[in-house]
């Protein structure tokens, strides 16, 4: 069914879906308990070329970069490059990668959680690593002119046999939006994926079908840096019904004997 914000607000999940550390849900459906994987776990399975190439690239560039700042602490002094330097400076640089993804990931997370309690009619905590996220949020925000229903929110599909949790609910012109936030450089195709995942469950756990859905991507340092980008529900949704039939079809094994 299809219904406005009004009456959405009333809206109750058939489901009791609880989450995990390891991003497994839950879901209890009139007392038979249900263990299923998260969309971002099935989509693994599936990667983002473009997505690929440049972490590779990001990648190489931040090793390259530790390694130069290694040498520039040498600047004009004598050093003796031995194995043991030379093996604590490929230990520091090949890590290095990780270490920024972890920050970064910590930071939008922390981006995150200050939306959610926007929508829910909070104080935001920040600080300055989440503040200019946080801002380019409400600016777009502003200038969309979409009203937030409901923040984070646990949906399952049964059927197709997975969990997840979209970012927020929003309406406009008296149709329900589908949102999910991005805090990263870049939008890929899996985002489109994961939104079409997003509303496939939010049908089956809620019996409504959303209008449409946007992946809005807020730099986490440049003001202004918002990237709204509509979903063509029909496409990406093809493409995520493909990505479980790999997933189901991956477990099982290709070898023989095995």
């Amino acid at each position: 069914m299809n219904i406005g914000a009004k009456e959405f607000m009333n809206l109750q999940s058939k489901y009791k879906i609880d989450r995990d550390e390891d991003h497994a849900y839950t879901v209890d459906y009139k007392g038979k308990i249900t263990v299923l994987p998260g969309v971002t776990g099935i989509l693994d399975v599936v990667g983002s070329k473009d997505k690929l190439n440049r972490l590779m690239g990001w990648s190489k560039k931040q090793a390259l970069l530790k390694v130069a700042e290694h040498i520039r602490a040498f600047a004009g002094k004598s050093l003796i490059v031995d194995e043991d330097w030379i093996e604590a400076v490929r230990k520091s640089a090949w890590k290095r990668d990780k270490e920024l993804l972890k920050e970064a990931g910590d930071i939008g997370t922390k981006i995150h959680a200050a939306i959610d309690a926007f929508i829910a009619g909070e104080i935001p905590i920040l600080d300055d690593t989440t503040r200019p996220g946080f801002d380019n949020f409400v600016k777009w925000l502003d200038e969309s002119k979409i009203k937030l229903i409901k923040g984070d929110t646990y949906v399952a599909n049964l059927k197709l046999g997975y969990g997840g949790a979209l970012d927020a609910i929003g309406e406009r012109d008296g149709k329900i939006i589908l949102l999910d936030w991005k805090t990263g450089s870049s939008v890929y195709d899996t985002a489109a994926m994961q939104s079409a995942a997003y509303y496939l469950a939010f049908f089956e756990t809620y019996d409504v079908a959303v209008d449409t859905a946007f992946v809005v991507r807020f730099g986490k340092e440049k003001p202004g840096d918002i990237e709204p980008k509509e979903v063509n529900l029909k496409h990406a949704e093809n493409a995520w019904l493909k990505a479980v039939d790999l997933h189901m079809a991956m477990k099982i094994s290709v070898w023989q004997g095995v």
